[in-house]
């Protein structure tokens, strides 16, 4: 059941903020909703300057998220839906991140205690190429080029899904919604980025390449076997219709044997397929039967596809949320016997578990951004298929929490700033906890902030536990996102 609570409730909890400087625990932008015991606190806000000098900073509109532990720092991907946009990196100090945690936990939220924890914020890739690399473009920021409104994201594990199966590095992914309609993939240790769209080559058995249209994000799906790689296309806007990606690892653009980034990871050679069936109408109906083709008419097509992500437990799964039509589940079959993508016996079903509803609080509604955790258990309680996040995309900007089948759906936090939460991004294991506890979460508007959600139930599993959750993927490691 939805967590309803009133407007004054609303007024309560927003005057319980606790305000400060916007870097390192400031002015709250993301305010948990009163009585839920959620805690927040803040990371870093447009225009803050790269705390080690650079002269770099933030531009506006944040979005997409991804996150890694490398050494002693989290590193962190950041989109800005700008009209000239850009991917940022920022780099917190491991422990006193965890401090300003613990600090947010035992004081309230945005007490951190005055714990310094970012350390950098840059520019997240150094050059970029539209050819596969053939040839770069030196960038250290925006002046030097010309992307359009990066949305959702998601960075991916080597490894994703065991061995050999899903990327071989550390990868980010995300796309342009709109203008030269885009996707890329950062190549996050050596800050690369490459351009997919109309580089790929023409695999047979679809539509050959990797096809230019108003991206959302993707979702990366196992496909069960070592040799291919498979992403959900979400558009929001173009096409308007789910696509399958299905890229054949070690070849290049000519389908020639290679070891360069994008072939050893199947993004140089593939071919991409619709999806088609129809939407399920209510809540907890499901459509079976659906099929991947090479047509539009049937394809799965609504005017607000928004983002998409990978259940880790189940990662053929995904989960999509619709701004005009509501949240669901897909489950996929894909068959590879043989060696190859085999369309024909190919199928899946998709489920609504979440309605559009009417745009006011304490109703899930404009659903936009969104990501599927893995397995956990906090405060005694299993959740053996992970916990849903979704943020709303309208002047509330909610933000809630919900089984996978769409039961017990609860409002924890909402924007002050009258506009859409954005990316959202639990990042529990990556600090040693169980998922579902620790979550990065964002929103737009006039200041566009990087915010931090604590459970009440938060829970710390053993280090050798987490760490060996993470290796069983990387999804949990994960983004999001949103936009319009």
């Amino acid at each position: 059941m939805a967590h309803l609570y009133s407007r004054a409730a609303l007024i309560l909890s927003l005057v319980a903020g606790v305000p400060a400087a916007a870097l390192n625990g400031g002015a709250l932008q993301i305010t948990p909703v009163f009585g839920s015991g959620w805690k927040a606190f803040e990371v870093i806000s447009v225009g803050n300057a790269d705390p080690a000098g650079s002269g770099y900073a933030l531009l506006g509109s944040f979005d997409g998220i991804g996150a890694q532990v490398v050494g002693s720092s989290l590193r962190i991907q950041l989109n800005h839906e700008t009209t000239d946009a850009s991917i940022s990196e920022l780099l917190l100090d491991l422990n006193n991140f965890k401090t300003a945690i613990n600090n947010v936990v035992a004081n309230g939220s945005g007490n951190v205690g005055g714990v310094s924890f970012v350390t950098s914020s840059h520019q997240a890739y150094d050059r970029w190429t539209a050819n596969a690399g053939v040839s770069w473009v030196n960038t250290s920021n925006n002046t030097t080029t010309s992307f359009y409104r990066f949305c959702s994201g998601q960075s991916y594990l080597p490894n994703t899904f065991g061995t050999n199966r899903g990327f071989v590095d550390n990868i980010y992914i995300t796309g342009e919604e709109g203008s030269t309609n885009r996707i890329f993939a950062l190549d996050i240790n050596n800050t690369d980025l490459y351009q997919l769209s109309g580089v790929a080559g023409n695999a047979p058995g679809g539509l050959g390449g990797i096809p230019f249209d108003s991206y959302e994000n993707a979702a990366l799906i196992d496909t069960g076997e070592n040799n291919h790689v498979a992403l959900i296309l979400s558009p929001d806007g173009g096409t308007q219709t789910l696509a399958l990606y299905v890229g054949q690892k070690g070849k290049d653009a000519a389908g020639n044997a290679s070891n360069s980034f994008l072939a050893r990871n199947g993004l140089a050679y593939g071919s991409y397929y619709y999806l088609n069936s129809s939407i399920p109408g209510s809540v907890g109906a499901t459509i079976n039967g659906g099929t991947f083709d090479t047509t539009l008419p049937g394809a799965f097509t609504s005017d607000k596809i928004e983002d998409v992500d990978t259940n880790p437990n189940i990662p053929d799964h995904f989960v999509m949320c619709d701004q005009t039509s509501g949240v669901f589940t897909f489950d996929l079959n894909l068959d590879f016997s043989g060696g190859t993508f085999n369309a024909g016996s190919s199928n899946y079903s998709v489920t609504m578990i979440g309605a559009q509803g009417i745009d006011v609080l304490g109703t899930l509604n404009n659903a936009d951004n969104v990501d599927w955790t893995a397995a956990t258990v906090l405060n005694g309680t299993p959740y053996a298929n992970g916990l849903i996040f979704v943020n709303e995309d309208d002047n509330s900007g909610e933000i809630w929490m919900m089984n996978p089948d769409g039961s017990n759906k609860l409002s924890i936090a909402y924007t002050n700033a009258s506009t859409e939460s954005s990316g959202i991004l639990d990042i529990s294991l990556l600090l040693g906890y169980q998922p579902g506890s620790i979550l990065l979460t964002d929103n737009q508007g006039s200041t566009a902030s990087l915010s931090v959600l604590i459970n009440p139930n938060a829970t710390l599993v053993p280090e050798p536990t987490s760490l060996a959750l993470l290796g069983l993927g990387g999804l949990m490691i994960a983004r999001r996102r949103r936009k319009n």
